[in-house]
């Protein structure tokens, strides 16, 4: 439009009006410019919330379809399941995500619960691991959108819950257990009492932050289940398992004997011994 304008208006206008016209086109094409540029970005962040949401409705859908899931949310209706999860268990509770940073810094509701006498194991990863790969904990500040700092919280915190758990086990009553692993996991959560017909748990998994955050699933126990269709509580357990290399949890209870387990408990086949004369 200002090369037409250069060109044509010349001819037919004096020089004083010609160069106010000129300046007037430039400054409109450059203002529409601007709007379409701005229009396309707001079109361009919506196509990306639809495509969201689109996202975020079919992961309900397929989640809704497995046994064993209680609920699904991806707000923040469920923030405190966690913690609910915490205050129901009788007998154990698995904690579990990255570097727990939120449990180390609540010493109190692990005393609550070891008072109770329930068993608290922390699946967390291992600092020093982190440390050694820089890479992927400059991944993970990005991940969460941490600052630098995060390395040291995640270090600071595994020195809180050590220290804590010296402290807990030498009083005799539930324990506190520190499992590690060296790898990394997008979800975090509490399992209560699992093993038992009362079990439920609670997983958050961390999505990518800048579209879907979180996505919350309620997990319960069923009777019905067997090997080849177990709830879904079953694998997350299974996935901490093989992420940390031993079974999650360890049995450290062994039930009471009941009758017939004495040759057992003395060896295996070996037979009682008898009266002595």
């Amino acid at each position: 439009m200002s090369n037409l304008v250069l060109t044509f208006i010349p001819d037919v206008m004096p020089q004083r009006v010609t160069v106010p016209i000129v300046w007037c086109t430039a400054v409109a094409t450059v203002v529409i410019a601007v709007v379409y540029l701005f229009e396309q970005t707001i079109a361009a962040r919506q196509r990306v919330e639809r495509e969201a949401e689109l996202e975020r409705a079919r992961l309900l859908n397929e989640l809704r379809q497995y046994r064993g899931i209680e609920w699904v949310s991806a707000d923040r209706e469920h923030r405190n399941a966690s913690l609910d999860i915490w205050r129901a268990a009788r007998r154990q509770v698995v904690v579990f995500g990255f570097g727990m940073t939120s449990v180390a810094r609540d010493p109190n509701l692990i005393w609550a619960m070891v008072n109770r006498g329930v068993d608290v194991d922390v699946i967390k990863v291992d600092p020093e691991w982190l440390v050694d790969h820089p890479a992927i904990a400059a991944t993970i500040d990005g991940y969460y959108d941490r600052d630098e700092a995060f390395i040291g919280q995640v270090r600071q915190a595994h020195d809180r819950l050590e220290g804590l758990a010296r402290q807990i086990n030498a009083e005799g009553r539930g324990q506190l257990n520190i499992h590690m692993y060296r790898t990394t996991v997008q979800y975090s959560g509490s399992i209560r009492d699992p093993g038992t017909a009362e079990a439920s748990g609670y997983v958050e998994f961390h999505l990518y932050r800048k579209s879907i955050e979180r996505l919350g699933i309620g997990l319960t126990q069923y009777e019905d289940g067997d090997d080849l269709n177990p709830p879904i509580l079953h694998h997350v357990l299974h996935s901490l398992s093989l992420a940390v290399g031993h079974p999650v949890p360890a049995q450290r209870r062994p039930p009471a004997l009941t009758r017939g387990d004495e040759r057992q408990a003395l060896g295996g086949d070996a037979e009682r011994p008898g009266p002595t004369a």
